[in-house]
C-alpha cells in the first residue's frame, strides 16, 4: 500500500530520498527481506516512476555547520569526557593535542559514528576498499566495532550503555544528536539496542517522525538534510592513513571517488543495485510445489537439532554455576588473608633485627652497671651510711700527720699567750684548753686510740671526691638497673609478639596454599565445561544461521505466492526507476568536472611548494592531466609519496568545498610523512579557511614554531591524558589546554 508519509516531503523526489534511506538501513543487511518488503511499500505508490530522475543539486546538498560539543560516556578509552569547540568565527581551528594511544583516533570515530552510525562503518570503510564503488561491508562488522568500543572498566563494574553526543550549529540553528548503545550480560549488542534522539532549537525538542515513516528512515534523511550526505564523510573526517590510501590511487581514480561521493553517486548506484535484485526477486513465478514441502521438513529436522544442543547448554551452563560461585568465594577469601606485601613483610623483618639488636645492647649495659653498681645495692644500708658519715669526716680534715696536728696546736697555744693585754696564767691555761678541745673536735680525732691517722689509707686522695662518688652511686644504684631491667622486659615482649604474628602468618600461608590448589583445580573444570559451552554455542549458531535462510526463503515464497499480484506492480515501478536513473547519472555527472577542476586547481596551488603545476584539468570521463605553464602533462613524471599525498589533500578540500559551501574538516595527524616546507604549507591552507578545522595532533607535530605559526586562528584547545589503572587498562582524561609544552 502506499505510504502516505512519501507525499508529505513534497515532489518525486522525495520518493527517492525515501528509496536511498531505506537501502541505507537495510541494504548492506545479510537478510534483504526487510529492504525488499520496505522497497514494496515505496514502490506501491500511485505515481508515474518513469519520471523521476536524479538531481545531484539536491543529494549533494551538504550545508555548511560547525561542531559545536561533544559528550562521551564509557566510549573506548573515555569513561566520560566532553570537548568544548564553541570559539569566535574568527577563531575556526580547534586543537586537540595527545601522545599515540591516548584516544585522538577514538574521537574522530565517535565524530562519525555519533553523526551515521552504521553508515559511518560503511562509508568511512569505502577509502580502504578497491576502487570505492560504495558495496558496503557486512553490518556484522559495525556490531562488532560497537561491542569492542564499550570501556571495558565501565563494563566490568556494571554499567551496560554506551553514548554519544554530538551539539551542532547549522543553518537551522542548534541541532543534537544523541546516540545509546545497550549491551547485554555478555558483553553482546544488537542493532536493536542502538537508540536515537534527533533534538532542535534552543529549547532541544525532539524531533518525531511524520505518520508512518519508519524512525530510522526519518532520522536519517534529517541528518543528511541538515547537515551532509554520509558519503561525504571520508572527506569530513579523516587521518594520515586514509589519505595515504587515497593517494595510493590513481590520480583520475581519485577525482572519479571524490566526485561520486560529494554527489551521492556511490549510493545511486548501490541502490540500483538492489533495485535490480528487488525486480528479479519479485518477477519470479514461485509456485507451491514440492519446495516448500522440503523447506519445511529441513527446518523441522534442524529444529530439533537445535532444540538438542540448546539443552546440553543448559546441562553445562546449570554445571558452571556452582563450580563459578565457588570460585568467586575462594577468590574474595585468598583477597581477605591480608599477610601483608612484600614491602610491609621485609619492613617487619628489618624492625625484629633492630629489636633484638636492642635487645642486646640492653643486656650488655645492664651487666657493665651491675658491675659498677650492684655493691652498692648488696651492702647493708647501715654499714654504708656510717662509711659515708666516716668519708664525710675524712673530707672535712686536712689529712695531715698526729704530728702535725701536735706541733700546729703547740704553736698556736704559744700565740695566745703572747697577745695583747696579757692573760692570767689561769685564764691562758683555760684558753689553751678549750682550743686543744676545739681542735681536736674539728680534726674528728678525738676519741682515737694510739694515736693512729684516722683511715689513713685515703691520706693523700680527694676524700671529698670518694665521698660524692659514693653518695651519688648509693642513690643511683637501684633505679637505674630496675630500668634496665624494664626496657629488657619490653624488648622481650616486642620479639615475642613478633614471633607470634609469623607463627599466624605461615597459618595463613598453608591456608592460602589450600585456597590456591582448590582455585587452580576448579579453574581447570570450568575452563573444560566453558570450553564444550562454547563448542555447543557455535553448534548452536551454526544450526541458526543454516535455519534463518530456509525460514525466509519459506516465508518469501509463500508471501509471493499470496501476493504474487502486488510483487509484480513493484518489479515493474523498479525496473523504471533504474531506467530513469541510469539516464540521470550519465547525463548529470560530467558537467560538475569543469567545476571540481577549477576548485582543485586552487587548492593543489595552495598547498604544493614547487610550484610548477599550474593547471589541473578534468577530461569528461574524469580523467586527470597536471599541466605545467607550457601546457605539458607532468604526470610522466615520477611525484614522490609527499606529493601524492598533496594532491589527496587538495582533492579532499575541494570536495568540501565544491558548490560553495565550507564544510568542517577533522584531521587527525595532518602533517605525517611531511617534509617541512609541505607542512608549513598545509597547516596554512587549512587552519586559513573560514570554516572549522579540528586537529588531531600528536606532540612533535603541532609544536614550537608551527604552532606559533597559527596560534592567531585557534579557537579551542585540548590535552588528552591517559591514566593508567594499577597495571590494568586506564581511561582517557581531558584537559582544557593545548600540550604543556609547545617547543618544537
Amino acid at each position: 500500500m502506499t505510504d502516505p508519509a512519501c507525499h508529505s516531503v513534497g515532489g518525486i523526489s522525495s520518493f527517492l530520498d525515501l528509496l536511498i534511506s531505506a537501502r541505507n538501513l537495510y541494504g548492506s543487511s545479510g537478510n534483504r527481506r526487510r529492504l525488499f518488503n520496505r522497497f514494496d511499500d515505496i514502490l506501491a505508490a500511485p505515481i508515474d516512476w518513469s519520471a523521476i530522475e536524479w538531481n545531484p543539486k539536491v543529494t549533494r546538498a551538504a550545508r555548511p555547520f560547525r561542531f559545536r560539543r561533544i559528550h562521551l560516556q564509557n566510549w573506548k578509552a573515555f569513561q566520560r569526557a566532553e570537548l568544548d569547540f564553541s570559539a569566535p568565527p574568527e577563531r575556526p581551528v580547534a586543537l586537540i593535542g595527545g601522545n599515540n594511544g591516548n584516544g585522538k583516533t577514538s574521537i574522530l570515530e565517535a565524530l562519525a559514528v555519533g553523526l551515521y552510525g552504521v553508515r559511518a562503518h560503511i562509508d568511512r570503510s569505502r577509502l580502504s576498499r578497491e576502487g570505492g564503488d560504495g558495496i558496503a561491508p557486512k553490518r556484522s562488522g559495525y556490531h562488532q566495532a560497537i561491542e569492542r568500543a564499550m570501556h571495558r572498566q565501565a563494563f566490568e563494574r556494571g554499567d551496560r550503555d554506551m553514548s554519544i553526543v554530538i551539539e551542532i550549529e547549522c543553518e537551522d540553528g542548534p541541532f543534537e544528536i544523541e546516540r545509546h548503545w545497550y549491551f547485554g550480560d555478555d558483553g553482546s549488542f544488537v542493532e536493536d539496542d542502538e537508540e536515537l534522539v534527533l533534538r532542535s532549537g534552543d529549547d532541544r525538542h525532539i524531533l518525531s517522525p511524520p505518520v508512518d515513516v519508519p524512525g530510522p528512515e526519518f532520522a536519517f534523511v534529517e541528518i543528511e538534510r541538515r547537515i551532509a550526505p554520509a558519503s561525504m564523510l571520508p572527506f569530513l573526517l579523516f587521518d594520515g592513513e586514509q589519505i595515504r590510501r587515497l593517494a595510493q590511487r590513481e590520480l583520475g581514480e581519485q577525482v572519479r571517488f571524490g566526485l561520486e561521493s560529494v554527489l551521492g553517486v556511490g549510493v545511486i548506484k548501490a541502490l540500483l543495485n538492489d533495485l535490480s535484485d528487488y525486480a528479479r526477486d519479485r518477477s519470479k513465478d514461485i509456485q507451491a510445489d514440492g519446495i516448500e514441502a522440503s523447506l519445511t521438513s529441513q527446518i523441522a529436522t534442524l529444529t530439533d537439532e537445535l532444540s538438542s544442543t540448546r539443552t546440553d547448554l543448559e546441562v553445562v551452563e546449570a554445571a558452571l554455576e556452582p563450580l563459578r560461585r565457588r570460585r568467586d568465594e575462594i577468590v574474595r577469601s585468598i583477597g581477605s588473608i591480608g599477610d601483608g606485601t612484600y614491602q610491609e613483610r621485609h619492613a617487619d623483618l628489618e624492625l625484629r633485627k633492630k629489636i633484638e639488636a636492642e635487645l642486646h645492647a640492653a643486656r650488655h649495659d645492664l651487666l657493665l652497671s651491675g658491675v659498677r653498681l650492684l655493691p652498692f645495692v648488696l651492702i647493708p644500708s647501715k654499714l654504708l651510711q656510717r662509711v659515708e658519715s666516716a668519708l664525710d669526716v675524712a673530707a672535712r680534715s686536712t689529712s695531715l700527720s698526729r704530728g702535725q696536728d701536735e706541733r700546729m696546736l703547740r704553736e698556736l697555744i704559744t700565740a695566745l699567750g703572747e697577745t695583747k693585754p696579757k692573760l692570767s696564767s689561769e685564764a691562758l691555761g683555760d684558753l689553751a684548753r678549750r682550743t686543744e678541745e676545739a681542735w681536736k673536735s674539728s680534726l674528728g680525732t678525738e676519741g682515737a686510740s694510739g694515736g693512729a691517722t684516722l683511715h689513713g689509707y685515703l691520706v693523700g686522695h680527694d676524700a671529698r671526691r670518694v665521698h660524692e662518688l659514693l653518695t651519688g652511686s648509693r642513690t643511683s644504684a637501684r633505679g637505674e638497673i630496675e630500668g634496665m631491667l624494664l626496657k629488657i622486659a619490653e624488648l622481650t615482649k616486642s620479639i615475642a609478639r613478633m614471633e607470634e604474628q609469623n607463627v599466624q602468618r605461615k597459618r595463613h600461608e598453608e591456608s592460602r596454599a589450600g585456597l590456591v590448589d582448590e582455585l587452580e583445580r576448579l579453574s581447570r573444570e570450568i575452563l573444560e565445561l566453558e570450553g564444550q559451552r562454547r563448542r555447543l554455542d557455535q553448534v548452536a549458531g551454526k544450526l541458526q544461521a543454516q535455519i534463518e535462510p530456509l525460514e525466509i526463503d519459506l516465508s518469501r515464497r509463500k508471501g509471493q505466492r499470496r501476493n504474487s499480484g502486488h510483487a509484480a506492480g513493484g518489479a515493474d515501478a523498479a525496473r523504471a526507476v533504474l531506467h530513469a536513473l541510469q539516464q540521470s547519472i550519465s547525463a548529470a555527472t560530467p558537467e560538475y568536472y569543469g567545476e571540481l577542476a577549477t576548485a582543485l586547481t586552487s587548492a593543489y596551488r595552495g598547498l604544493a611548494h614547487k610550484g610548477v603545476v599550474q593547471t589541473v584539468a578534468i577530461a569528461h570521463d574524469g580523467n586527470v592531466a597536471l599541466l605545467d605553464a607550457l601546457g605539458r602533462d607532468l604526470r610522466d613524471t615520477d611525484a614522490s609519496a609527499g606529493e601524492n599525498q598533496i594532491f589527496a589533500m587538495a582533492l579532499i578540500a575541494s570536495i568540501t568545498g565544491l558548490g560553495g559551501s565550507s564544510l568542517p574538516l577533522v584531521i587527525d595527524t595532518p602533517l605525517g610523512r611531511l617534509d617541512t616546507e609541505h607542512r608549513d604549507r598545509v597547516l596554512d591552507y587549512f587552519t586559513s579557511r573560514r570554516s572549522q578545522t579540528i586537529l588531531l595532533s600528536q606532540p612533535e607535530e603541532v609544536s614550537g614554531r608551527y604552532y606559533d605559526r597559527i596560534e592567531g586562528r585557534v579557537g579551542s584547545e585540548h590535552h588528552l591524558i591517559y591514566r593508567s589503572n594499577g597495571g590494568g587498562l586506564g581511561e582517557t582524561l581531558v584537559e582544557k589546554g593545548y600540550f604543556p609544552r609547545r617547543a618544537a
